[in-house]
């Protein structure tokens, strides 16, 4: 079954206030009236009309700002020093074995 949540034009109480209502297979299963605490039963009110959009805040909240870290450049020595050594073992390679045997 699909859930969605709507915003409508709720009468409860003789009282006409805006509502988030939540579906379930397209039937009212909550209905929270804005600037209420608690739900009421989706029997108890008669959905009106729909509202086009959801409220959106006054106040956009700030978005907190990531950090990058700094770049690992101790990596990048340790490979600069094993190519010099690669390159020191493939030109000297030769020699040493010789004067080994």
């Amino acid at each position: 079954m699909g859930q969605r949540t709507e915003f409508w034009w709720v009468l409860y109480n003789a009282e006409i206030r805006p509502a988030e209502v939540g579906f379930v297979g397209g039937i009212p299963s909550r209905i929270w009236v804005i600037g209420a605490t608690d739900s009421i039963p989706a029997a108890a009110a008669e959905l009106l009309e729909r509202l086009p959009a959801p409220p959106t805040p006054i106040f956009k909240p700030a978005e907190p700002q990531s950090v990058a870290p700094p770049p690992q450049r101790s990596g990048s020595l340790l490979w600069f020093i094993g190519i010099l050594l690669l390159i020191f073992v493939v030109q000297c390679s030769g020699p040493i074995f010789d004067a080994i045997k």
